[in-house]
């Protein structure tokens, strides 16, 4: 064996596991050296036929993937078109929402539209690039989890089974947790990003600053651990009386003290309102914050009902 298939192998091996690495090396060597030894059996020169093997193997790094079972891809395509659909949902949805509300909390605080046009333009593109980056993530990752080995024929064997009633969607997970890490990320920076700003500059919060004592970290807690769920959830694979048992302590964690800051005047920063000269912040009893609050118990009485049905299927 030459130098040639020595360079080969040593390429292959690079990208090979430390672990796997004498099995598949003797596995290559082996390979090489019959396919060559059967070449020169036909009349074939020695050294045309080793770099004629060589060449039929191809690039080091693919072969070394199916070795290792490794993907040659970043979203296979069992997984890309649920990946285009979600990605396409958001960028369309999450994106329009914050970009009109953004810019009528700054048109309404006194500024003029060309500055209201360049930071909204800015703020959408960092959103979309952020959107983009997570779900590619969280798919990559799937794909790197649930990898199978590649499969060269197809039959009707191989057909999925009918989904069941109740069951959990691959889609229906990442979107939850995409749309729950832009709430956590939208909590954490509320305090230091804020489109509003006082007249010396620094940002001023939607929410009363006196809630980082305890509540927005609880917030943001309870959300991580929603996230934590979601994908237990898709582990399971369906709903079952115990994730819907979870579901409803989760929704009401988070519910209950949400209802119970807004019924009590602690959740809304006063000088939010002043800065854009909107007096302050609403009341209790009145129409912005009943209608939040019945939407609030809404929501969270809508998903315990229906995690409890899908259970009961």
């Amino acid at each position: 064996m030459s130098e040639l298939t020595d360079r080969y192998v040593a390429a292959v091996l690079r990208s090979i596991p430390d672990q796997q690495r004498v099995d598949i090396e003797a596995e290559l060597r082996a390979s090489i050296d019959d396919e060559i030894d059967a070449r020169a059996a036909a009349g074939e020169d020695a050294g045309r036929a080793e770099e004629e093997v060589l060449t039929t193997l191809g690039d080091p790094d693919r072969l070394a993937a199916s070795y290792s079972g490794r993907p040659g891809h970043l979203i296979g395509p069992d997984l890309f078109f649920d990946y285009k659909r979600l990605l396409l949902v958001l960028l369309v949805s999450v994106v329009p929402i914050v970009v009109v509300v953004l810019a009528a909390v700054r048109l309404l605080g006194g500024e003029t539209f060309g500055e209201v046009i360049f930071d909204t333009v800015g703020t959408a593109l960092t959103l979309a690039v952020h959107i983009v980056f997570w779900t590619t993530l969280i798919f990559a990752l799937i794909e790197r989890s649930n990898q199978k080995p590649p499969e060269t024929e197809w039959s009707l064997a191989k057909l999925p089974a009918l989904p069941t009633p109740g069951s959990i969607k691959l889609s229906d997970t990442i979107a939850s947790v995409v749309v729950l890490t832009l709430v956590i990320a939208g909590l954490s920076l509320t305090g230091s990003a804020s489109p509003v700003t006082s007249a010396a500059g620094a940002p001023v919060s939607l929410f009363d600053p006196d809630l980082w004592s305890f509540w927005l970290p609880y917030f943001i807690v309870v959300l991580s651990i929603e996230i934590i769920f979601e994908i237990v959830k898709y582990r399971v694979g369906r709903w079952t009386w115990p994730l819907a048992s979870v579901n409803l302590a989760l929704n009401s964690a988070f519910a209950i003290p949400a209802v119970y800051l807004l019924a009590t005047d602690q959740i809304l920063n006063d000088e939010f309102f002043e800065t854009l000269g909107w007096g302050t912040a609403p009341d209790v009893g009145s129409t912005t914050i009943n209608l939040t609050i019945a939407i609030i118990v809404a929501i969270a009485a809508w998903d315990v009902i229906d995690a409890f049905r899908k259970a009961r299927r």
